[in-house]
């Protein structure tokens, strides 16, 4: 096995994840003060932060919940729970899209009811 890098009392694996959070925490903090997202939302994204630290750097706390779901380590509960999150972030991105897209062709659709466009008047113009 490859060897560890250990940066004082800390893994690098530990050092970047702080990085990370903090990373998460100003993009996060900067879209609360111009109202792009909720407080709810910020506070969320910041405990999940904290959650993510703790497991980091208490990485046997999550053994015994990973054991009870049926896993050998926690690392491998946490793997699963972040794949299940980013498989359902992809499909409410798709709900998400579909319903935009419906949207748009039911504006379009009532745009060219009210000005009365035609498919020959687009013809024409484009010649």
């Amino acid at each position: 096995m490859g060897s560890v890098i250990i940066i004082g009392p800390f893994r690098t694996y530990q050092i970047l994840l702080i990085i990370a959070t903090v990373i998460v925490l100003i993009f996060f903090y900067r879209r609360l003060r111009v109202k792009k997202i909720t407080p709810a939302t910020f506070v969320l994204w910041a405990l999940v932060c904290v959650i993510v630290n703790f497991f980091a750097f208490a990485p046997r706390f999550s053994d015994p919940l990973a054991g009870f779901f049926g896993f050998g380590r926690g690392l491998d509960l946490l793997l699963v729970l972040g794949y299940a999150l980013l498989v359902y972030a992809i499909f409410r991105l798709y709900v998400k899209i579909d319903e935009l897209n419906r949207n748009t062709t039911e504006l379009v659709r009532a745009l060219a009811i009210k000005d009365e466009i035609k498919l020959e008047d687009i013809d024409k113009e484009e010649e």
